[in-house]
């Protein structure tokens, strides 16, 4: 069990990960009768995003350790200072604990934090990482996964179980957890839902009812009957701002836009366009800056092109 005490066969208890003197990251570990693997669910990484904090909190009042085969961690706030701050840095060292994986033992508190939640999760089987929009974003809900959109790739079909109707090939992002786990032969996922700052009641229960289904198919609990939709897979990843500004978005989430089209603009404080974003493709608006403040280097729109699923 890596960082923590051994809970015994049969058995759920809430334990404390200890980081540093004064900081520590609650973990709710639930370890079955029958042994098998180890799931790993995250929520929290980043300070402002709610929806995966109620759902894993709901989990934690509900699973059964007599149901469960093998073991499950439970991290509701994997990034405590920042969920108390509000904000999707830790406001620390100012750091993004989303690009600090594997982390180090020796360096800043970001750092650190992620080499305790690496030594926690890092030898798991199975990762389900939960995030939203934050403050600044809106996303639209997808299951991401790693590899090929395929039935025989784990990390594909665990995203397609999670039961999203739209899913998104993750692009491969050095210190996000789910890519180091996926990177160290993981069967890892991440999910987005909404954002904005806001708690959205839908998506806490589609998250806490996609976790029962993936750790379902995955075999830590026993199989639903639930049916699971085909839904729309998308590749792609964010056009960027190359201008401090206002941004101007011309479509929602969820829209669909033709190739070259442009999906927003940046202008500066006297209404001149500084900056005009256009698709690269035809596809869907999966997500897009919900502040207008924008600065050069944020995202801006992330457009999806839609991708076919390989037997």
């Amino acid at each position: 069990m890596g960082e923590l005490i051994e809970v015994a066969p049969g058995t759920a208890a809430w334990q404390e990960l200890r980081v540093d003197a004064d900081r520590s990251v609650e973990v709710y570990v639930v370890r079955g009768r029958e042994p098998g693997p180890t799931a790993a669910v995250t929520a929290g990484i980043h300070g402002d995003e709610y929806e995966g904090v109620a759902a894993v909190g709901d989990l934690t009042n509900s699973l059964q350790s007599a149901e469960v085969r093998g073991t499950l961690i439970l991290v509701p706030v994997a990034n405590p200072t920042a969920f108390l701050a509000g904000t999707r840095t830790n406001p620390e060292d100012g750091a993004n604990l989303a690009r600090s994986f594997p982390g180090n033992p020796d360096g800043t508190p970001t750092e650190r934090l992620a080499a305790k939640l690496f030594a926690l999760v890092g030898s798991a089987d199975t990762l389900i990482d939960l995030h939203s929009g934050g403050v600044e974003y809106r996303f639209l809900p997808v299951a991401g996964f790693y590899g090929a959109a395929s039935e025989g790739n784990p990390s594909s079909e665990a995203a397609r179980h999670f039961g999203m109707a739209t899913r998104w090939q993750l692009p491969p992002t050095p210190g996000v957890l789910s890519y180091e786990l996926h990177r160290r032969g993981a069967c890892a996922i991440g999910c987005e839902y909404l954002g904005a700052g806001q708690l959205s009641a839908a998506g806490r229960a589609d998250y806490r009812n996609g976790i029962l289904r993936t750790l379902a198919h995955r075999g830590h609990l026993p199989p639903t009957p639930t049916t699971v939709a085909s839904g729309r897979t998308y590749t792609g990843d964010w056009l960027l701002a190359e201008a401090d500004g206002l941004f101007h978005p011309r479509f929602d989430i969820g829209d669909t836009v033709m190739a070259g089209t442009e999906v927003a603009t940046i202008t500066t404080l006297r209404n001149g366009i500084v900056q005009r974003l256009l698709s690269e493709a035809e596809g869907t608006v999966l997500a897009l800056r919900s502040k207008a403040g924008i600065r050069r280097g944020n995202w801006g729109v992330l457009v999806g092109t839609p991708l076919e699923e390989s037997a």
